[in-house]
């Protein structure tokens, strides 16, 4: 057996073939021994501030119920109320509709999210996204921000990756 499909073999054995997206998606690890200073009694979601949050420590930090992108189904020109506060059990939707009882009661206005078309969305899960409601990969530099080991690990074996099958592929 060629070592390539010897390889592919054992990574698919070890389901390995998951391995970045899998640690995107984690929110139980931090690796540079970070401890939020508040969890929601609610959800379970910590209070991590973002390096803007870190320069400007007196505006409010939102929750963050998970650090990737929520994936959700809409349609097309009805009214959703979207969370800003990060507590709500119903997320990325706001309880109560924007009511007192959501985020209102958290110190946050929700904000009302009007999709154009009918289909899947999405939409942004740590709360810090600058395109609220739609996500743009800010989730993933607040994951980046708070685990430097794994995040350094991730961006030099990808790179060292691309360099290699530039350099294969490139090589006359």
């Amino acid at each position: 057996m060629l070592p390539v499909k010897g390889a592919l073999a054992m990574a698919q054995r070890k389901s390995l073939s998951g391995f970045p997206a899998a640690l995107l998606r984690s929110r139980g690890m931090y690796s540079s021994g970070f401890v939020p200073d508040y969890v929601s009694p609610n959800n379970g979601a910590p209070r991590m501030p973002s390096p803007w949050n870190k320069w400007f420590p007196y505006e409010p930090v939102p929750c963050t119920p998970q650090l990737s992108p929520v994936r959700v189904k809409v349609e097309g020109q009805q009214v959703y109320q979207y969370c800003m506060c990060g507590e709500c059990r119903t997320q990325p939707w706001c309880e109560d509709n924007g009511g007192p009882g959501g985020c209102l009661s958290r110190g946050f206005a929700s904000m009302p999210f009007i999709p154009r078309n009918s289909g899947w969305v999405a939409l942004c899960g740590c709360k810090h996204c600058p395109s609220r409601p739609k996500f743009n990969g800010t989730c993933w530099l607040v994951w980046a921000d708070y685990n430097i080991g794994p995040a350094c690990l991730l961006g030099f074996v990808s790179t060292f990756v691309s360099g290699l099958f530039l350099t294969w592929m490139m090589h006359p």
